[in-house]
């Protein structure tokens, strides 16, 4: 009986950390999101991908005095192309 109950607790809590690793939330049953927001949401996503990576051209420029205006400015053009996107789709969802 008690090897059960931990099985179980054990299937849950996996459950619960594959739920909140997907959608950021802890709940057992995660709420359905629309195509639109899963757009978002990737966008978003991407995003801050960028930003990182963005903020880790100015940390290396800084430690090596290396030039990294070609990359970052690159990155920025990616930016605000993701930018744009996000604000449409943001007015398309309601």
């Amino acid at each position: 009986m008690k090897k059960f109950v931990v099985l179980v607790v054990v299937v849950v809590a996996a459950w619960l950390g594959v739920n909140y690793l997907r959608t950021g939330t802890i709940s057992l049953f995660p709420p359905q999101m629309s195509a639109e927001e899963k757009t978002i949401k990737d966008l978003e996503d991407q995003l801050a991908a960028i930003k990182s990576q963005i903020d880790q051209a100015g940390r290396s420029a800084g430690m090596t005095g290396m030039d990294t205006t070609g990359d970052v400015s690159a990155l920025m053009v990616k930016k605000e192309k993701l930018e744009k996107d996000l604000a449409e789709a943001r007015k398309r969802v309601p």
